[in-house]
């Protein structure tokens, strides 16, 4: 119940905001959730993408798609971790995953357009 008058409060809060959309914010990034666990998931995996630890940001991802399995920027994020693992066929089906529940989100289409061209790129890798 104090969770939904806190929801509320905010919300009435948020309608009467008039502020506008500057640059800084179009260059935050974008996690498609308000859960705390899962944006700081998303930024760990962020930190250790920075560090080319591409198996350590998806443990981070993994547990974050545990708590928002129709979060489609985890499914991107993932995808981005598995192409530069040379996991080109997960990626696509992270991606097709991804576009399923992005469905008209524009900045999520971006970034799944970004990461499959990364793929078209990439050479396939054989064993």
């Amino acid at each position: 119940m104090v969770r939904l008058v806190v929801l509320t409060a905010l919300l009435l809060l948020a309608g009467c905001s008039t502020q506008m959309v500057n640059e800084a914010d179009l260059q935050t990034p974008v996690y498609g959730s308000e859960h705390p666990a899962v944006i700081s998931l998303m930024q760990d995996a962020e930190q250790a993408g920075g560090e080319q630890q591409w198996n350590r940001a998806l443990s981070y991802l993994d547990q974050a798609r545990r708590i928002e399995p129709r979060n489609p920027y985890v499914l991107v994020r993932q995808a981005e971790a598995y192409s530069q693992l040379g996991e080109g066929e997960t990626a696509r089906s992270l991606l097709q995953r991804a576009r399923i529940y992005a469905g008209d989100d524009a900045q999520a289409e971006m970034m799944i357009r970004t990461v499959e061209s990364g793929l078209s790129r990439s050479p396939v890798i054989t064993p």
